[in-house]
C-alpha cells in the first residue's frame, strides 16, 4: 500500500504577492482596471515604500482603493512604491499587521497592533522574575537568620 503524499499548506494564506510598483502606475487607466480585477474578492496587506526604507504597512479589505486613497491622504508625498499580498482569509489580517509592527518600528504608523492580555509573553515573564525574586528573598532571609 503506497503512502499518500501529505498535502502542502504553502498557499493556505498568501493568494498572491507582487514585487514592488509604481506609485504612478495607480494613474495608468488599462493598470487599474487589471488591478481591480486582480484584487477583486481579496483583502490584504500592503506596503508602502519611500526608496528603497519601508514607510507604511497597513491592511485592507479592499487593498485597491485602500492604496488609491493612500494616494491621497497624509501619505500622498511620501512613498512611490508599494508591495501587495492578497490574502483570502480575513480572520488572520489584524495579526498579521501586528506581527509586522512589532518588528519593524515605521515612520507612517501611527497605530501599532495590539496583543490579547492572554498573550503577552513579557507579562509571562515579569511574573516569572517575581516568584523567582521572591524565592531570592527568602533564601537570602533564611541566611542572614542563621
Amino acid at each position: 500500500m503506497a503512502k499518500r503524499k501529505k498535502k502542502s499548506s504553502k498557499g493556505a494564506l498568501i493568494k498572491g504577492m507582487s514585487k514592488k510598483i509604481p506609485k504612478i502606475m495607480l494613474d495608468d487607466i488599462s493598470f487599474r482596471n487589471r488591478m481591480k480585477d486582480i484584487l477583486r474578492g481579496y483583502s490584504g496587506i500592503y506596503a508602502l515604500y519611500n526608496g528603497h526604507k519601508l514607510y507604511y504597512v497597513g491592511l485592507a479589505k479592499d487593498l485597491f482603493w485602500r492604496l488609491h486613497s493612500h494616494g491621497r491622504n497624509r501619505h500622498k508625498e511620501k512613498w512611490d512604491s508599494f508591495v501587495i499580498f492578497r490574502i483570502k482569509r480575513v480572520n488572520y489580517l489584524k495579526d498579521i499587521e501586528t506581527l509586522v509592527m512589532s518588528i519593524v518600528d515605521l515612520p507612517g504608523n501611527r497605530v501599532k497592533g495590539k496583543v490579547p492580555k492572554d498573550a503577552d509573553i513579557n507579562r509571562l515573564l515579569k511574573e516569572i522574575i517575581n516568584i523567582e525574586a521572591k524565592k531570592v528573598q527568602k533564601l537570602r532571609k533564611t541566611l542572614r537568620n542563621q
